[in-house]
């Protein structure tokens, strides 16, 4: 792969080796020299990079269930990609970056699509690899060349030297031309917390409204840079939240040792509201070897999207974390303007949060089940209810299910009749109250 594909209209870009002492690492912790070994990689991204590629291949099984689907349009964009390898922080082992872990990813979700299928299965990905240091991309290049995932797919890769923001609406038209659905997902996987803008998400949702976002953003940047420079100022900005200023600043001063819970509580809904998706999941990476502290952002407008993303979750139990409640409304009951010592414990999506969800589901389902009337379909009450926990929709159901053997709930088939207690529940069963247990529960207006 001796030249890099560009977009149409673009200038072609020539790499070339610059001098060691020149290089420079310009907003990044890593640094790509070509013909030495790629930079370690940080120990919070190990449990990142895992998530990407199952959600990628989550995403393609999800899209491909129904056996009759011949071809799958797709495009993947990491708008800042780096140089294609890290070395382990565990093993100092060769290990991909994100864009070798995008074309793996699609080359093992086609194969496991084709598996007892007698007509071939097509996955039509373009891939779009936004980078700004030139030695950067000629290393990914290189990378990308020697990749076996990569053969064959030239033309559907694209390397764009530049910014995300320099790139967005160019890439944006280029989905837009592919076909009608526009599926695509975004990587967003800044260094820090300024490089990308609400602005910029908002436009990804209006316009390709198929399209998912998966954003790091390093929440510790507020003990770090909560100050007068311009820096923090400028990164008030990109973020919406000049207006939140003075709150922040105060955070930071009276929580100093334990501002996580408070950040989360005061952030989570102002991206949610700002981004223009429906559905978000707002978890913590955690890392017993590092201190910082990364958000991964996970946005699209379908619960089936957010549902898959909080399946890996806890799938891969003690990697990630939130501070809130195990049941429904997760993170709410926490005041961000009223700064106290108020606990808000960690919740690591291990055994022991499993088992307190399904308990806190037990008893906040009959409750929420009685703000929705007479009935409702489990599919609507599940989407009404997705961003707000951490269960999943299986975790759901089964409480659901248990509920019914306890009789403190009722399902009902869609053509009217009553189900038996303890059936598996499905999206177009009706739930509802039994009409003793309906009296006894507070109403919403009573709270």
């Amino acid at each position: 792969m001796s030249d890099v594909p560009l977009l149409p209209g673009m200038e072609p870009f020539v790499a070339a080796k610059p001098p060691k002492e020149k290089a420079k690492k310009n907003n990044s912790q890593y640094l790509w020299i070509p013909g030495e070994d790629p930079p370690e990689l940080g120990q919070h991204s190990l449990a990142k990079h895992r998530i990407l590629r199952n959600y990628l291949e989550t995403y393609v099984a999800i899209l491909t269930s129904n056996r009759v689907v011949e071809k799958l349009n797709l495009s993947l964009v990491d708008g800042f990609s780096g140089g294609g390898a890290y070395r382990s922080p565990v093993t100092g082992e060769r290990i991909a970056g994100s864009p070798i872990l995008m074309l793996d990813a699609m080359a093992s979700a086609e194969a496991r699509a084709n598996e007892g299928k007698t007509k071939p299965f097509k996955i039509d990905a373009d891939f779009y690899f936004i980078e700004q240091q030139k030695p950067t991309i000629e290393y990914l290049t290189h990378e990308i060349s020697e990749c076996e995932s990569a053969h064959g797919k030239h033309e559907q890769i694209h390397i764009l030297p530049g910014s995300f923001a320099q790139h967005i609406d160019r890439v944006i038209k280029e989905i837009k031309s592919k076909g009608r659905r526009h599926r695509a997902i975004f990587l967003l996987d800044q260094y820090g917390y300024t490089d990308v803008t609400l602005v910029n998400i908002r436009k990804i949702f209006r316009e390709l409204p198929f399209a998912e976002v998966i954003l790091t953003f390093a929440v510790d940047w507020l003990a770090d840079f909560v100050n007068e420079s311009e820096k923090f100022e400028s990164a008030l900005r990109n973020l919406e939240l000049s207006d939140k200023r003075d709150l922040l600043v105060q955070i930071r001063q009276q929580h100093a040792a334990d501002w996580r819970p408070t950040i989360q509580h005061l952030l989570h809904q102002h991206f949610y509201e700002k981004s223009g998706a429906d559905c978000y999941t707002p978890f913590f990476i955690n890392s017993t070897e590092s201190h910082r502290a990364y958000w991964l952002l996970h946005f699209s407008k379908h619960a089936t999207a957010r549902n898959a993303m909080v399946d890996l979750h806890w799938s891969m139990q003690n990697h990630f974390q939130h501070f809130g409640k195990a049941g429904f409304e997760m993170l709410l009951g926490y005041d961000p303007s009223k700064i106290n010592d108020s606990k808000m414990l960690p919740f690591d999506f291990g055994s022991d949060a499993a088992s307190q969800t399904h308990e806190s589901l037990l008893i906040g389902l009959p409750e929420r089940l009685s703000r929705f009337g007479e009935t409702i379909s489990f599919k609507h009450f599940f989407e009404t209810v997705v961003n707000e926990t951490p269960a999943t929709k299986q975790m759901i159901a089964i409480a659901a299910r248990q509920l019914t053997k306890d009789h403190e709930i009722e399902v009902i088939r869609a053509d009217g009749k009553l189900r038996k207690n303890g059936v598996i529940i499905h999206d177009d069963d009706l739930l509802r109250l039994p009409a003793t247990k309906s009296l006894f529960l507070p109403r919403k207006d009573d709270k």
